[in-house]
């Protein structure tokens, strides 16, 4: 089984994109390992007649190997920070409080229990801490998908993950992103990432330190509603 996977959800018109993978430090190819930031990201396009075209991203440097079999202590949550801004970035899901704080809380949820990612067995591992930066970065592409209509890991303007999180300002060693549409709600998105390998890798990835998550709505668009979250390490 391979990232680029197709499936069904049981909410018709949901849409998850495929797996990619980068490195700040080159070599390797495919989103199981380390591909170089001077190579155009390999990203199959996603298929609105598809209930779900999966596809998550990694930037990792080749030198610096997973760790899925050692146990790490686990941070509680209560130290993560929050995000200190909600806007339109919430898809206008929970009111005022928007999604941000409830996506923190679920995928540090996921790393403190551990998962299976198809074959790969994933133990508790630390929380992530909300990043602004990381958030910038992915309202900017859902935000993208949102008004132009599209679901790539690709930018309209041809733009990569890489450069979308170093225009931020964020300096990274290691990064990863997920994209999905059309799911409505904080559960559904992350179901959907956990029911597919290659996002659920990079939910539980144990180097990254940093989260950012937004979702943008488009009534008018395919999908309706535009998610990217955005995984990294400094």
């Amino acid at each position: 089984m391979t990232n680029q996977k197709i499936g069904r959800l049981a909410r018709p018109g949901a849409t998850l994109c495929l797996c990619f993978s980068m490195t700040a430090c080159g070599g390797g190819g495919g989103a199981e390992g380390p591909v170089s930031p001077d190579a155009p990201p390999v990203v199959a396009a996603a298929n609105p007649a598809a209930s779900v075209v999966a596809v998550p991203v990694t930037l990792r440097p080749a030198q610096v190997p997973v760790q899925e079999s050692v146990p790490v202590v686990v941070s509680p949550q209560a130290e993560v920070a929050a995000p200190a801004v909600v806007d339109e970035t919430s898809c206008g899901l929970n009111g005022a409080q928007g999604i941000q704080v409830e996506l923190l809380l679920a995928v540090n949820a996921v790393r403190a229990a551990g998962a299976v990612c198809g074959t790969n067995v994933y133990r508790a591992t630390q929380g992530l801490n909300w990043n602004n930066m990381l958030q910038q970065s992915a309202a900017n592409h859902s935000r993208d998908m949102a008004q132009n209509h599209m679901f790539s890991h690709v930018s309209t303007d041809g733009g990569s993950l890489l450069q979308r999180l170093q225009a931020t300002g964020y300096s990274l060693s290691a990064a990863g992103e997920n994209i999905a549409a059309g799911q409505s709600s904080v559960q559904e998105v992350i179901a959907s990432w956990l029911n597919s390998p290659g996002h659920c890798k990079n939910m539980m990835e144990p180097s990254y330190q940093d989260i950012g998550v937004a979702c943008i709505r488009n009534d008018g668009a395919p999908y309706g509603f535009y998610w990217t979250m955005n995984l990294a390490r400094p």
